[in-house]
């Protein structure tokens, strides 16, 4: 980042007698002291006083601008939004690294689930953020993650979860957490019938729970990257879910 650019999202640049509205303030941090090579991205708005903070987890080719994206979005409605780094600094475009990444980090829970938990400690020791108000939002191998969170009572009070996997018979004893699912009827990698089951198994848990299942749309369509999955129709839909849940519970 410029020298420009840092000032600008740090305050309110005048150039010539006109205003012009301060930027957000982004940074790559090192968050996990067990994983150094984790470098996540850090978005903070430029907004006075305490904020509600989210964890961000990617899908299964690792932190990317798709995911960099969201952050922005989220930090421009208030949110400080912290891109996690489950892959310790490795990222892809091909599915079979993908996939060798993604089962790397399944071979090592204790890991991964370190990695959350510095993660949310590292946001809520952040002085913008307001420390009872964290929640998870994931897509896809994070959408997973960001179950996982919830159901192990992780510190979020709330998960966002974009067609992530989940077991329907799962135990939710531990879960404190408000849930909401955002599922493609035609996604091959997760059936519909089991998102009826967990829809039905999260009405019975204390909680305010929101499941959809979205009409041709399959998996990943709301990754606007992804050309042939990408749904705008369902995406948006989704997002202005999101959103309002988020702000419901945060």
């Amino acid at each position: 980042m410029s020298a420009l650019k840092q000032w600008m999202a740090v305050g309110c640049l005048v150039l010539w007698g006109v205003s012009v509205q301060a930027e957000n303030l982004v940074s790559t941090v090192s968050y996990d002291p067990a994983q150094p090579k984790a470098q996540g991205t850090l978005v903070v708005p430029d907004q006075s006083g305490p904020k509600p903070a989210l964890i961000l987890i990617h899908e299964w080719w690792g932190l990317n601008d798709n995911i960099r994206d969201f952050a922005q979005e989220f930090a421009d409605l208030g949110y400080v939004a912290l891109a996690v780094d489950m892959y310790n600094g490795e990222a892809t475009q091909d599915p079979q690294v993908a996939r060798k990444l993604a089962g790397s980090v399944r071979g090592n829970l204790d890991g991964a689930f370190g990695n959350l938990r510095s993660a949310i400690e590292y946001l809520q020791s952040h002085p913008e953020v307001d420390a009872s108000r964290v929640a998870a939002v994931g897509w896809c191998f994070g959408g997973g993650w960001a179950y996982q969170m919830a159901k192990n009572d992780l510190g979020v009070r709330a998960s966002v979860i974009y067609y992530g996997q989940f077991n329907p018979e799962d135990d939710l004893n531990m879960m404190r957490a408000s849930i909401m699912g955002h599922f493609g009827a035609e996604d091959r990698s997760i059936k519909v019938d089991d998102v009826k089951t967990f829809q039905a198994t999260l009405k019975t848990q204390g909680g305010d729970h929101e499941i959809f299942i979205y009409e041709n749309a399959g998996h990943a369509f709301a990754n606007k990257d992804n050309t042939r999955a990408y749904r705008e129709d369902s995406a948006k839909q989704a997002w202005d879910r999101t959103t309002r849940f988020l702000k419901k519970h945060l």
